[in-house]
């Protein structure tokens, strides 16, 4: 018999809550000074607490009757959608919709561009996209699920997709192109404008990944950084996705697809009634979902506004520039590429940094790795921002000692999610 048993009988409120309270301590916490992964989405504990709160109001009402029942989370979904457009260089004409997280955004993106290819751009064989290396999996689930062709690049030179070989995988089979803006892996953005071009030529769908970048390189941008051509502004581009959970510091989970075009959207819609209740229809790959990632969205993003989301990544690209300066000056160790935004890898070409890095997590500092190459990963937000100089004092330490013979366990962080 199995010992996972239904609890015979309910617990108090109190011990049911002190319960999960412990088993929270457990974890090793989701932000933090030593937390460089992706699990930290911080933007402050003022910020923190009005999405908590924001979320809540709204976490039991189930966004798929916002249409029929709930005329706020259509007002919510109208507004949030606006920002994202006006934030990523759309016309009039664009549009969007939410939904749960990045890989829902991919999956409706690689559906839509399907949806649209058999009409606009019909294949004799099974349809293809072309994914550069360094792309999220997301789009290979995709194909997957839908049952198209995943055709990966196998090389990136600087880290960025390469073109050529993007414009030479084309075939008359072929119905959507990506890029990223920017990489998970590498943190580069990839050349979006070479990349639209190759589709507008060929007549391909064109999704831009913003998922990571979408509320760090406009603002970026705004700051008089230099940053990469990626958004709507691009001739060529159909679709981006972004995350509204990630560094638009809403609470999970709320994502968006944005189109060029709101026509495009017709692509996206799944409608059926060929069943007792009568018409079923979404934009979203989801049924069911609850409102309060949605609600949450909306208020940070009216609390924080251009000017707050600015201070934010000011802090996160100081940061980062202090700590590409500080790598730069330890001997055997480089940053892989010119990272464009808050993802920075860590690589050498004598010492082994995953070896090393393992050291690093003896000492409390949670990163994740790479393989190819190997590399160590940092994901800066501003609960580490502070901190980067205690970060660079305790990897000399440990490079130190690394030299001198002394080593770690090994860890298997090479797993982006698992």
């Amino acid at each position: 018999m199995s010992t996972n048993q239904f609890p015979l009988s309910g617990t108090p409120q109190h011990l049911v809550l002190a319960q999960l309270q412990e088993l929270r301590n457990s974890d090793a916490g989701w932000y933090g000074p030593k937390m460089f992964i992706g699990g930290s989405y911080f933007g402050g504990e003022n910020v923190l607490e009005l999405s908590n709160n924001a979320s809540r109001l709204y976490q039991n009402y189930n966004a798929l009757y916002a249409g029929k029942m709930f005329p706020s989370l259509v007002a919510i979904e109208k507004k949030v959608i606006s920002s994202c457009l006006d934030l990523l260089g759309a016309s009039s004409n664009g549009g969007g919709s939410l939904t749960t997280g990045g890989t829902e955004s991919l999956l409706l993106a690689v559906m839509a561009a399907r949806n649209w290819a058999k009409v606009k751009r019909p294949t004799s064989n099974k349809p293809e996209i072309l994914i550069p290396e360094a792309a999220h999996p997301g789009f290979d689930k995709a194909a997957h699920l839908m049952d198209l062709k995943p055709v990966r690049l196998s090389q990136s030179p600087e880290y960025r997709a390469d073109t050529t070989q993007l414009e030479n995988a084309v075939t008359p089979n072929t119905i959507m192109i990506i890029g990223s803006a920017p990489s998970y892996p590498y943190g580069i953005t990839d050349p979006i404008c070479k990349i639209a071009d190759i589709a507008q030529r060929h007549q391909l769908w064109c999704h831009v990944d913003a998922c990571h970048g979408g509320f760090i390189l406009p603002f970026a941008r705004q700051l008089g950084r230099t940053v990469p051509e990626f958004d709507f502004s691009v001739a060529g581009v159909t679709s981006i996705s972004v995350d509204i959970h990630k560094l638009g510091y809403a609470n999970k989970g709320v994502s968006a697809l944005l189109v060029a075009n709101s026509e495009l959207q017709e692509y996206q819609r799944y409608s059926f009634t060929n069943w007792p209740a009568g018409l079923y229809t979404t934009m979203g790959i989801s049924g069911s979902r609850s409102a309060g990632g949605l609600s949450s969205a909306w208020a940070v993003i009216n609390h924080l506004g251009t000017a707050g989301y600015q201070e934010i990544v000011s802090e996160i690209l100081q940061a980062r520039d202090q700590l590409i300066a500080g790598i730069e000056t330890i001997k055997g160790l480089f940053v892989i590429g010119n990272p464009d935004s808050y993802l920075v890898a860590i690589g050498s070409d004598d010492l082994d940094v995953l070896g090393i890095d393992n050291m690093m997590s003896d000492k409390g500092w949670v990163t994740s790795q790479l393989h190819k190459p190997p590399a160590i990963h940092l994901f800066l937000d501003r609960a580490n921002a502070m901190n980067i100089e205690n970060y660079l004092n305790e990897l000399i330490e440990v490079i130190t000692a690394y030299r001198a013979g002394e080593r770690a366990a090994e860890r298997d962080s090479t797993a982006y999610a698992r």
